[in-house]
């Protein structure tokens, strides 16, 4: 009787406990059959990527090839379960190999089936498989109950350019206003692409292209497009140094010989800042606080272009430059600001480099001026070209002109990159300038607009080129 007793307890204790693992069962079965939620792919990663690349000359010819690969894993595939689209956003570089690639797929269902899009035969994923993604793949998951099924299109996008590479266009030929010109600079002013220039007669002319530039489609190569040739007023009396044509805050400088400084909003009509220097005045540069000018072999500042006082510099002022004077401004990652000032000086076989660096520690007004002599270990200087360009272009500071004094360089045969701020210049071996212009003599003149294309005016020639990675979409 009491072993009974005891069975009969032990059955009372068991029913809750199968009752309620009946109901769980019950539901749990309910949920996969209602929803999907155990159909669906939850990421996707590559593997390593080979990559391959030409390198070619400035003619198209072919250098090398070189193998590389690089990291899958940092170009995240995104998922878009509402129209079952896995891809990239961020494009993999030009040359990405993709017809044997490891991916890594986390789903949550039973069976994950792959085949190329448009074919017949489907195949079982498996980790350790490289696939063919040089075609999108078509993905069909299949629920853990057999019941449910859903098919994603698994697509891997590779920029179709390579993004180091610098391509150019000849966008205009025979500019018949440019033509004349022996003197210019170039420069953007409310998007349109101006030159202020000296013609034969030496009088100074602004001409503007009339059309937005970097977007839409290319100028006319006749020439067409071109405004007419102004003359500047409020320059006469005074030879203005062309190249000191200097941009900050909407607005335009320029020095003369008998020491003006004079202003613009519009590129055609001049008028004095401040009062006359006693003695010629080139100018450097403009920021927010200050104008910097060369006199006479002395470094000057001023705050309005009336009251001018000597700036400090860690160098004999001999090496300062006393011609070709060209600068930048550059706002570094840091938070630095910058000024690279390059020139020609009588003392120097090369160009002269000086710099000028402040940030909240230390103010501007306290910076000194800071030459990078020319030494042993140097063997990349800067070169001294005739008709200097030097621009701010990818972070870098990049120049190059006319031949160079010691004929060591043709005209137009290379650009020069700075990558530490002027300190050293390297012919670089993978951007080109159009090979069509080595040797073209005579003045040149360049600028940079807001879309990142280089623009370059020479022999009444226009051209445009960018590197191509600064002209991809950001996703």
């Amino acid at each position: 009787m009491r072993t009974e007793k005891i069975m009969r307890n032990c059955w009372l204790l068991l029913l809750p406990a199968l009752t309620m693992l009946a109901s769980s069962c019950s539901g749990s079965s309910d949920a996969v059959v209602e929803s999907n939620d155990y159909c669906y792919i939850k990421s996707v990663t590559l593997g390593t990527v080979k990559r391959k690349l030409d390198i070619r000359d400035r003619q198209g010819g072919l250098i090398r090839t070189t193998n590389s690969t690089f990291t899958g894993s940092s170009y995240a595939m995104t998922i878009d379960h509402r129209n079952g689209i896995i891809e990239n956003r961020d494009s993999l570089p030009f040359g990405s190999q993709l017809d044997a690639v490891l991916a890594t797929i986390a789903f949550d269902g039973s069976v994950l089936t792959y085949r190329q899009k448009g074919s017949e035969a489907w195949t079982a994923y498996n980790a350790t498989d490289s696939l063919d993604l040089t075609r999108p793949l078509e993905l069909l998951l299949t629920s853990n109950d057999n019941q449910s099924s859903r098919t994603y299109t698994f697509k891997v996008n590779v920029h179709q350019q390579e993004g180091d590479s610098l391509y150019w266009e000849l966008q205009q030929d025979e500019v018949e206003p440019l033509a004349d010109l022996t003197d210019m600079k170039a420069f953007f002013l409310d998007d349109q692409l101006m030159v202020i220039g000296k013609g034969l007669d030496e009088r100074l002319f602004s001409l503007s292209f009339r059309r937005g530039l970097g977007r839409g489609p290319s100028p006319s190569p006749t020439g067409e497009g071109w405004g007419e040739a102004f003359p500047l007023t409020g320059v006469e009396g005074s030879e203005v140094d062309v190249q000191s044509l200097r941009q900050h805050d909407g607005m335009l400088y320029l020095s003369t010989s008998d020491g003006r400084i004079l202003s613009s909003s519009d590129a055609t009509t001049w008028q004095q800042v401040g009062s006359a220097y006693l003695g010629p005045l080139t100018l450097v540069e403009k920021t927010d606080d200050f104008f910097y000018a060369i006199s006479e072999g002395k470094m000057l500042r001023s705050t309005d272009a009336s009251t001018w006082e000597e700036d400090q510099l860690d160098s004999d002022p001999l090496l300062l430059p006393a011609a070709d004077i060209r600068a930048l401004t550059l706002q570094q990652a840091n938070g630095n600001s910058r000024i690279v000032m390059v020139g020609k000086s009588e003392s120097s076989l090369g160009a002269v480099v000086w710099n000028k660096m402040w940030n909240e520690s230390e103010k501007e007004d306290k910076a000194m001026w800071v030459f990078f002599p020319w030494s042993q270990d140097n063997t990349i200087p800067c070169p001294k070209l005739e008709h200097f360009n030097l621009l701010a272009y990818d972070g870098k500071c990049i120049a190059f002109g006319g031949a160079s004094a010691d004929q060591s360089h043709k005209a137009l045969d290379a650009l020069y990159i700075s990558q530490d701020y002027g300190i050293t210049w390297r012919p670089s071996t993978e951007l080109h300038l159009p090979f069509e212009l080595e040797g073209t003599e005579g003045c040149v003149a360049s600028a940079v607009d807001e879309d990142n294309f280089i623009w370059i005016i020479t022999n009444a020639q226009v051209w445009r080129g960018r590197l191509n990675r600064l002209g991809f979409a950001q996703q």
